[in-house]
This record gives structure tokens, C-alpha cells and sequence, in this order.
């Protein structure tokens, strides 16, 4: 058996990638204790449920969203930067093997995963919905980003299309997901 260092992290890590990767319904307990080299009750001892992991994981990433938008290096970017870092967080997804981001794999299944972990995902979801219609309305008053429209119907396109270019490009490649970002910024950017 492999010791494993802080192995409650290293278990929501691995779950996080599947999570991307094959969704939540694509994975189970055995998928992570193989890959750490345990039984899957190593796995129970921390978390009891797959929902209760899968919870785990969605408010890990939430804690980090949050930290990232309260950084004072991300509150001081310029509304461009601010975009191109919104934008970085799928485009990071993209060069990690194809995986898509956390919120569009959990909705691709919405209706089939557990209360709990739909909770969450809307929470997820709403927040950074929440932090780009801001980011558009500032930028919208700066005169520097344009858009027909409410900021908050400017920003469910903006991650809609961010999460089927993601979905896309698993299928046709990293290029045209990145047509996509370059055009979402072409479409902005005055």
C-alpha cells in the first residue's frame, strides 16, 4: 500500500480530475483507490458518500474562486485583465488533457446527480455568474468592453459558450476552443 501525505487532498484532488474529466457519474470510489494503491473503505474513511466528495470538491473550488476574485492582484487588474484572467480559467482546463471546467461537467448531468451536489453546483454557477456580470458592468461604465444587452445575460453567454468550447474542442481540438476565447474577446473588447 502507498503512504499517502495529507491524503484527504490528495483524494478531492483526484476527484476534481475525474470530476473534469468523465463527470461525476463516469467515476466511482475504485477509479481513486486504484490510482492511489488503497481500498476503497481508505477512501470512506473520509468521505462517507460520493455525494459528500463530490460536495467536498464543488465548495473546495468555490473557497478557491473566492480567494481568487478577493486577491487584491486580481481586484486590481485593468477590465481587460480581468477578462483574460476569467478567460485563463477555462483555457487552463483546455491545455489539462481536454478536461472542461467543474460547473459544466456537473450540469451536463444536473439531473442526475444528488441534491446536495446540485446545490452546490448552483451556488458555484451563480457566483462566478455573479463576478463576470460585475467585471462586464465595470468595464461596460469604463467604456473599454461593449455589449448589447444585460450584463448578467452577457455573462450566461459568456460561460455557456466557455463550456461548450470546452466540450467542442474534446471532439475537434485545442484550436478551435481557442477561436472561440478569441473571439468572445473580439466581440468585447472595444
Amino acid at each position: 500500500m502507498v503512504k499517502i501525505e495529507n491524503s484527504k487532498r490528495t483524494i478531492l484532488n483526484l476527484a476534481e480530475s475525474l470530476l473534469q474529466d468523465k463527470g461525476f457519474n463516469g467515476f466511482s470510489y475504485a477509479h481513486i483507490a486504484n490510482e492511489l494503491g488503497v481500498k476503497n473503505a481508505a477512501i470512506h474513511y473520509h468521505f462517507a458518500t460520493k455525494e459528500d466528495l463530490g460536495v467536498a470538491v464543488v465548495q473546495r473550488y468555490r473557497e478557491r474562486f473566492k480567494l481568487w476574485i478577493n486577491n487584491s492582484r486580481v481586484k486590481d487588474l485593468s477590465h481587460e485583465e480581468k477578462l483574460d484572467w476569467f478567460l485563463r480559467i477555462y483555457t487552463d482546463f483546455r491545455a489539462d488533457k481536454g478536461k472542461v471546467c467543474l460547473v459544466g461537467s456537473m450540469e451536463a448531468e444536473f439531473n442526475s446527480i444528488p441534491e446536495g451536489l446540485q446545490s452546490e453546483v448552483q451556488l458555484l454557477h451563480k457566483e462566478m455568474l455573479d463576478w463576470l456580470r460585475g467585471t462586464l458592468t465595470e468595464g461596460r461604465d469604463a467604456g473599454v468592453i461593449a455589449f448589447n444587452g444585460e450584463p448578467v445575460n452577457k455573462a450566461a453567454l459568456i460561460m455557456s459558450t466557455l463550456q461548450g468550447g470546452l466540450q467542442m474542442a474534446r471532439a475537434l481540438g485545442s484550436k478551435k476552443f481557442h477561436d472561440v476565447v478569441t473571439q468572445i474577446k473580439v466581440d468585447l473588447l472595444v
